[in-house]
């Protein structure tokens, strides 16, 4: 047993987390320096919705932490066990590593379209929107039933394929890290950059509870697939953002209600349901 390490071995293992940490100091910055300018433009900042904010994050966390042998260790490993093939993938192999990041980025689009439109998965994702301010922190109001959600089984054929999972989801976290800062009212809209990448005014209405604007813009890092598929929809100049859940939680501003009163409210309609078939609607059909 080693009792020490050399100094290499410790740059070695210090490397490892350098990415989280550049990425957690910069997520840290866009929040000072946004609430910084939102003080100076309204006079105040909106402590209390970034607070519950930060809460939602912590138990995210520690539900991910919980789960993440059940995800990486029993679906991820078999998926890859039975893979058509292997690709090799690299930082220096830039077509591997560009189509990954397609993929990735396809299969966000279609779980968070999914997320939208099956009142289960609504049922965690909904923790998302659950909040009335569109701050950067509300990048981090995230759901505490990770494997509930089942978010991870949509790349699940990118494993199949031949990707190692390790990089799947690594790439995975390097997407919704860009989406962070794409949650900001400071940013304005600039509509040409949309027909290429999301942006926070594509955002903006992606977290709109307007009629006018739900169930648009699910896009992750392209805009790509929300051009292809119809559901691309601009910030308009006349119709003012609504933010929040149409039926917002009965206690919006805690922690608790915000991360199970969904899932209880569509497990509670399944269980008294009429019938199978209205069970099933109820579990599976829209929100």
């Amino acid at each position: 047993m080693e009792f020490y390490l050399s100094f290499e071995q410790i740059l070695g293992r210090a490397g490892q987390f350098a990415p989280a940490v550049i990425a957690m100091s910069l997520f840290a910055l866009t929040v000072l320096v946004e609430g910084f300018f939102l003080a100076r433009r309204d006079g105040t900042y909106p402590w209390k919705n970034a607070s519950v904010s930060v809460v939602m994050t912590v138990g995210h966390i520690i539900a991910q932490a919980a789960t993440h042998g059940i995800v990486f260790g029993v679906f991820a490993a078999f998926v890859y066990e039975y893979r058509l093939t292997t690709i090799p993938v690299s930082l220096d192999n830039w077509p591997s590593l560009i189509l990954l990041f397609v993929l990735v980025d396809l299969g966000f689009y279609v779980e968070h379209r999914c997320s939208h439109r099956i009142n289960f998965l609504w049922a965690s994702h909904s923790v998302h929107h659950s909040s009335e301010k569109m701050l950067a922190t509300t990048a981090f109001r995230l759901a505490w039933t990770p494997v509930l959600s089942g978010l991870f089984l949509f790349y699940l054929p990118i494993v199949w394929l031949g990707y190692d999972p390790v990089w799947v989801f690594g790439m995975v976290s390097a997407d919704l890290a860009y989406q962070f800062f794409v949650h900001t009212e400071l940013v304005p809209h600039v509509r040409w950059v949309e027909w290429f990448i999301n942006t926070p005014s594509a955002h903006r209405v992606h977290h709109a509870s307007n009629s006018e604007y739900i169930d648009k813009n699910y896009g992750g890092t392209l805009m790509l697939w929300d051009h292809l598929f119809g559901t691309y929809q601009p910030e308009r100049p006349d119709v003012a953002i609504r933010y929040g859940l149409v039926h917002n939680r009965s206690r919006p501003n805690n922690p608790l209600y915000i991360a199970y009163e969904g899932l209880w409210d569509v497990l509670k309609g399944a269980v008294h349901a009429s019938s199978p078939k209205a069970a099933v609607a109820r579990l599976f059909g829209p929100p």
